[in-house]
């Protein structure tokens, strides 16, 4: 009977059947065993599961089986435990970045520090304590993010008296100050623009609105100013505290900065992008590994040593210099918790909390969605599984990474939520931590690591590589 059976219902019959009981068909028989590998089945598998119905573009090439067996994994991995935890900081731990090579790893903490930390390995004992930077006059250290090339960092924090945000550069590896900006308001942070060029936010009191100021790391210049669109419609930019730049795909001499905006200093309900064109020291000026490995002479201050590393490289000290206009503009009804941009992809990872009601902007859901963009600001998904606790007047970050496979993000009850960044869906969850997740991040180098970070002053280390043993049909 079964083997006279037409391959299309057989298809049927086993699409509907519990992954196990497909490993144990595997072997009944070589029909059977034919059919569970063709690729139509794991086509119809990927849409009745996933609801996935088209592969994801990439230059390495994928299969429907493969991407199957990718998700079916990495939703395995929803138990999984960190396998390494830290608990040095003092008080809630707000960020977490990581260096675009992979050995670095820096949190921010509100105990007024910052620590950078060094990975030789993947393991326990391969995270050591590289360097600790205290900042006594500040209430906390809200964010540090290294530069495209990793030899420069951008602290962001909050001053204590007066209150007023401020940005501190320090060199990479050596953490020696270089420069201090104040910004208006106060949680307003800075972002890299360029390798020697980064944005804060600041408040113009001439105008009574809010800007984006573009300063140089080694020019002493004053800062450009960068506007909203005077045709649009928004009033002004009172308030902008979420920032987000990210190279062109195709030109590295573009950026695109995203930030959210609003007309009230309570929520940030807009998403705005503007471009940039001809900023200099992109990443591709550069031969990284001459410039990390160059060594800085004790006499030689951070100026110099930047300019020599640039000689080594065979490339030429210019200032940032740009050309700009604004492209969009999104009122997305809700408070912009956090703003993520994936070149790669050209995708913009957008966490907020919606409105309850139009008619009262100040109240916000307890839910937080992750809104997904293309670059035009076109709305591409949104997916609510992250939660809230805290009331609308106390929202705070939680910030969302991605990789070219992933998207992370954090939320108010302790978890990780982990979606597949091609395919724009919600893949698992993962449970370690016993306060908010403001920050989690993915190695830009391996696309299985992860670090988190929490108020319950905890790191946790996440390896979601694929070392157990799963049902049989992975080995098809």
């Amino acid at each position: 009977m079964w083997s006279s059976t037409p391959h299309f219902i057989l298809t049927d019959i086993f699409s509907h059947l519990p992954l196990v009981d497909v490993g144990q068909c595997l072997s009944v028989c070589q029909n059977w065993n034919s059919i569970l590998q063709d690729e139509y089945y794991w086509k119809r598998r990927m849409k009745e599961d996933w609801g996935v119905t088209s592969l994801r573009r990439s230059s390495q090439p994928c299969s429907w089986i493969s991407e199957y067996k990718r998700l079916h994994l990495m939703k395995s991995k929803r138990n999984a435990a960190p396998w390494a935890t830290l608990n040095v900081h003092d008080d809630e731990v707000l960020h977490v970045a990581m260096s675009h090579c992979g050995h670095y790893i820096i949190t921010s903490s509100k105990d007024k520090s910052l620590i950078i930390w060094k990975m030789s390995e993947y393991s326990a004992r391969g995270i050591t304590m590289f360097k600790r930077i205290y900042f006594p006059s500040w209430v906390a250290v809200v964010q540090s993010l290294f530069n495209e090339v990793d030899s420069l960092l951008l602290v962001s924090g909050v001053a204590e008296e007066p209150i007023m945000g401020q940005v501190m550069i320090y060199s990479f590896p050596k953490c020696q100050h270089i420069k201090t900006v104040n910004c208006i308001p106060y949680d307003s942070f800075g972002s890299w623009l360029g390798n020697t060029c980064f944005i804060v936010g600041d408040f113009d009191e001439t105008n009574y609105s809010a800007v984006v100021t573009m300063h140089s790391v080694f020019e002493n210049t004053s800062p450009k100013y960068i506007y909203s669109d005077p045709n649009s419609n928004q009033e002004y930019l009172y308030h902008c505290k979420s920032f987000e730049t990210c190279s062109s795909k195709s030109d590295p001499h573009k950026k695109f900065l995203f930030y959210a905006c609003s007309r009230s200093t309570l929520v940030n309900h807009s998403l705005a992008v503007a471009v940039f064109n001809g900023v200099m020291n992109s990443s591709s000026d550069f031969e990284r590994d001459g410039l990390l490995a160059f060594t800085l002479n004790d006499d030689d201050d951070e100026d110099e040593h930047f300019k020599k590393s640039l000689l080594k490289s065979g490339k030429s000290y210019e200032p940032c210099d740009y050309n700009s206009y604004f492209k969009n503009i999104v009122d997305l009804k809700a408070a912009v918790i956090g703003i993520n941009a994936n070149k790669d992809l050209e995708k913009v990872f957008v966490n907020c909390r919606p409105w309850i009601s139009e008619d009262n902007p100040i109240e916000i859901s307890m839910d937080i969605q992750l809104k997904i963009f293309d670059f035009d600001l076109n709305l591409l998904r949104t997916i609510s599984k992250a939660e809230a606790i805290t009331p609308s007047s106390k929202f705070f970050l939680i910030h969302v990474s991605s990789s070219s496979l992933y998207a992370i993000s954090g939320d108010e009850k302790g978890k990780i939520h982990v979606f597949d960044s091609n395919y724009n869906i919600h893949i698992c969850s993962l449970t370690g931590h016993t306060d908010v997740v403001s920050c989690a991040v993915i190695s830009p180098t391996n696309n299985n690591f992860i670090c988190s970070v929490s108020d319950d002053h905890s790191i946790m280390f996440w390896d979601m590589s694929h070392t157990k043993k799963h049902s049989k049909f992975l080995a098809c």
